[in-house]
């Protein structure tokens, strides 16, 4: 008899890349078998996926083909042993945040079992930093300017990403560090919460990006005529204001933003996000329920989209706070799910596209909406999140929101080869 084994493809790879093979064989045929995924994230927590497959006449199961019949996995795909993985023993009914801020690799256990004993093993390891590709990566904090650049090995000059964090602010390495090993010299750029940074988001000088640039016009390597910008979350709302603000920005990519400027999240002194020459940028402020605020200070879960809901209600005319996207230079990606529970991010996005199409402009902006997925922050195959730090994420499916995450990815890869690589080749 055949003996058993697990055949993944890749065993390494980038953490941005599908598995394109997972099959098993020398398996008795005709059995049920649960095939596991498991790992560890960085904040100790466990993380598994599993699926209940028959195996064929021959012994074979092939994860690309066949859908098993219970389990976190739904579809055939080898990649859902990454996306569609859950807290393991975790009694909570809400699945939190995939805890992932260094650039150590994951290293993943694939199990498969009969009757609940192992019968096959593998291992496969997604890494940040690619092996066949030399990263350099270089960490600032002052004179204003706070992150973290990493540039490819070679000469240059390479076009140049800005990546801005979330709500939660701080630096995300791991995302820049996977666009870097595409080619791009990605700049994690701070604007709060880290390092000499300012420690709440609140009144946010602008001018700390025009810092961030000309410390990066200082590297021989980098060509600053090719530059895009990508955020999520308020780092999406961000990222749109930066890039009508700076015509120099060649793209710009938005995951979960916003049309609209925003109070900042400085809740015992409200005010706006952003300034801009020592004043205060014009904002829409929240219109936090009363329930929403007795929930916030119980530390229960809160979704704050009926907030911003409100406050939109409340002004009547949002057009003196709009972001107008529309008139940003290069092409913008508008990434967005109907089901965003932190804020209505489609809606956002739609309003953005009714505006372009009143200007009769009909290119220039890509709106990828994702029927019932959540607020877009993850990485690309790792599982999305229900709740992160009490913050409602989504109500539907998290699979909804790991599979709209990797669509997204890709697309903002293809935006950024189109627009900052392709017309220099």
């Amino acid at each position: 008899m055949e003996k058993t084994g697990i055949d993944i493809k890749p065993v390494e790879s980038l953490a941005d890349e599908p598995l394109t093979r997972a099959l098993l064989s020398g398996l008795p045929p005709d059995t049920d078998i649960t095939v596991r995924a498991a790992v560890h994230d960085e904040g100790s927590g466990l993380w598994a996926s599993w699926g209940r497959y028959r195996s064929n006449g021959s012994g074979i199961i092939d994860l690309s083909e066949q859908t098993p019949s219970s389990g976190t996995i739904s579809v055939a795909d080898p990649s859902a042993l990454l996306w569609s993985m859950r807290p393991e023993g975790d009694n909570d009914a809400t699945v939190g945040m995939f805890e992932k801020n260094t650039l150590d690799p994951l290293v993943i256990e694939i199990t498969a079992e009969k009757d609940g004993e192992t019968v096959a093993g593998a291992t496969i390891t997604r890494s940040f930093v690619s092996r066949d590709r030399s990263v350099t990566r270089e960490y600032v904090d002052g004179d204003g300017v706070t992150g973290t650049l990493f540039v490819p090995e070679g000469e240059g000059p390479f076009p140049v990403i800005v990546c801005l964090s979330g709500s939660g602010g701080g630096i995300n390495e791991p995302r820049a560090s996977l666009l870097a090993n595409h080619g791009y010299a990605a700049f994690a750029l701070a604007y709060f919460g880290a390092g000499s940074a300012p420690r709440e988001l609140s009144e946010i000088p602008l001018e700390f990006f025009g810092r961030g640039i000309d410390w990066l016009k200082k590297h021989r390597s980098l060509d600053m005529d090719r530059l895009g910008l990508h955020g999520y979350s308020k780092g999406g709302e961000l990222a749109l204001l930066l890039g009508l603000l700076h015509p120099e920005v060649k793209a710009v990519a938005a995951f979960s933003g916003s049309a609209y400027v925003w109070q900042g999240l400085a809740f015992r002194r409200p005010a706006g996000s952003w300034s801009l020459g020592g004043r205060s940028l014009p904002y829409i402020p929240m219109k936090v329920p009363f329930k929403s605020m007795i929930r916030l200070m119980t530390g229960r879960k809160v979704a704050f989209r009926e907030s911003y809901e409100r406050g939109l209600r409340a002004v009547g005319d949002p057009g003196p706070f709009a972001i107008e996207a529309e008139k940003i230079q290069g092409p913008v990606l508008l990434v967005a799910g109907t089901d965003d529970k932190v804020w209505p991010s489609a809606d956002f996005a739609d309003a953005i596209v009714e505006r372009l199409k009143q200007r009769d402009k009909n290119d220039g902006i890509v709106d990828i909406r994702e029927e019932g997925a959540g607020h877009l922050v993850c990485l690309p195959y790792l599982p999305s999140a229900e709740v992160c730090r009490k913050l409602v994420f989504t109500s539907s499916d998290i699979d909804r929101s790991s599979r709209a995450m990797i669509k997204a990815w890709n697309a903002m890869l293809d935006l950024f080869r189109e627009h900052l690589v392709s017309d220099q080749e």
